[in-house]
């Protein structure tokens, strides 16, 4: 069985950085995902407090479990050059059965769904909330984020095993579970 944690939108957050990596190591994850938005906050938010990040590459990059890279929308190519691994705009898996796309929420998300019949259900942040919600006859699941949550979701990362979706906060209580 392959169990996969999920995060996003670190914004350059050193200390999220570090509560992943910690997380990465005691959830046992096999793969972990990042879904985006990496090292900066953009021109919308201001820096988290503990910004840094190069500090967050050397982090991230010092994680013995391997990361896949969604390309999120503050993302830059000098991210995946620091990192040393590219970004990529979505990935498509089969998990237990079902099709799930990752991807980071800007484009493809509940209000601008995939095709009909790419997947059976999308993995996203970029809002910074936890939400489970159905659209066009898939599930969409947004995992807040980890450093700047918003609407009082805490901050959060998930992780996925045996067909379940499990959303849990930095300190991994469980917020809400859902089947793929």
């Amino acid at each position: 069985m392959t169990r996969i944690l999920v995060f996003t939108d670190l914004h350059g957050s050193a200390e999220s950085a570090e509560i992943i990596a910690r997380a990465i190591v005691s959830e046992n994850a096999d793969i972990a995902v990042s879904l985006g938005d990496v090292n900066y906050s953009g021109a919308r938010n201001d820096p988290p407090a503990g910004y840094s990040p190069k500090s967050v590459c050397g982090i991230l990059s010092g994680v013995s479990v391997p990361i896949l890279y969604i390309k999120g929308n503050c993302d830059s190519e000098i991210d995946e050059m620091v990192i040393g691994k590219p970004f990529e705009e979505r990935r498509l898996m089969n998990l237990d059965g079902k099709k799930v796309l990752f991807t980071h929420g800007h484009r493809i998300n509940p209000a601008s769904p995939p095709p009909s019949g790419y997947a059976d259900d999308v993995i996203y942040g970029h809002t910074h909330i936890n939400a489970v919600t159905q659209s066009s006859g898939m599930k969409f699941i947004n995992i807040a984020s980890v450093t700047m949550p918003k609407g009082g979701a805490p901050r959060s990362y998930a992780v996925i095993e045996k067909g379940v979706v499990t959303i849990k906060d930095i300190y991994g209580n469980t917020v809400t579970e859902t089947k793929l």
